[in-house]
């Protein structure tokens, strides 16, 4: 039973956090300063209980009390998230200096998550303080990996170097075969922050993962609605979730593939 607490109030913790910069995120979308929760179709202040999207949810007060639409689901998506990923990694690993770095990375992916969800956009003001962070603490620490043992210097710029390569590919190809809006610039700069929190040559892994949850989604679209080839989908969560499923079971995910 007690092995259980402590991922259990690490979860409760994420999804505090979760909460914070959920709203932190959506004020840097709107470039304005942070101030108590509203509903983003009215502009209600919400009620406190309504600040968390997942305890809204739970209390049945998930509708505005202006509007009465419900609150936007990439919120509750975003908190969730987050507190998921901390639960899963303090259960797998304990409480560390490393999984510190590993909770911290997970922050910017969670707001992005919910920016690029809700108006398929990666705001330059939360990912690139993060891939500087990301860059600068990796030459000393390591990529953010949980059950990492050692490493090389190099490890988290070379990982940076091969998503923004990658990523930048991908644009000009997109570009050049759909037209502008296949994939964004933000893309690329995201691409480049998963790079330095897994490392080389976890990156592979991440952005084979990407790819492969980008082409489940996009084929979810198409069959639930019945979307052209060109329907825009925000790419930005698979880039994520392969990032995040990379840092939880990496090596695991490796000794499948290699089954």
């Amino acid at each position: 039973m007690l092995t259980y607490i402590l991922p259990l109030a690490i979860s409760l913790l994420g999804l505090v956090v979760g909460t914070v910069a959920v709203h932190l995120a959506e004020a840097v979308l709107a470039k304005r300063k942070l101030a108590a929760p509203h509903c983003p179709y009215c502009a209600t202040t919400l009620a406190p209980v309504q600040w968390s999207a997942t305890l809204a949810l739970f209390t049945g007060q998930g509708r505005c009390r202006g509007c009465g639409k419900f609150l936007r689901v990439p919120r509750l998506l975003g908190e969730l998230f987050l507190a998921l990923a901390w639960g899963l990694v303090v259960a797998k690993v304990g409480l560390s200096l490393r999984t510190l770095l590993v909770m911290a990375s997970l922050i910017p992916q969670t707001m992005i998550l919910v920016t690029d969800l809700e108006v398929k956009l990666v705001p330059s003001r939360i990912i690139l303080p993060a891939l500087a962070f990301m860059l600068a603490i990796g030459v000393v620490a390591g990529p953010a990996l949980p059950d990492l043992t050692g490493w090389r210097w190099w490890q988290t710029l070379a990982g940076a170097a091969v998503g923004f390569v990658v990523f930048r590919v991908l644009v000009w190809v997109g570009v050049a075969i759909f037209g502008e809006g296949a994939l964004g610039e933000g893309d690329i700069t995201l691409a480049a922050y998963v790079g330095a929190v897994v490392g080389f040559p976890m990156v592979f892994e991440s952005l084979v993962l990407a790819f492969a949850l980008g082409g489940v989604g996009a084929l979810l679209v198409l069959l639930t609605r019945r979307g052209k080839l060109g329907t825009a989908i925000p790419y930005g969560p698979y880039i994520i979730l392969g990032c995040a499923m990379t840092q939880l079971w990496s090596v695991e995910i490796l000794e499948w593939f290699w089954r």
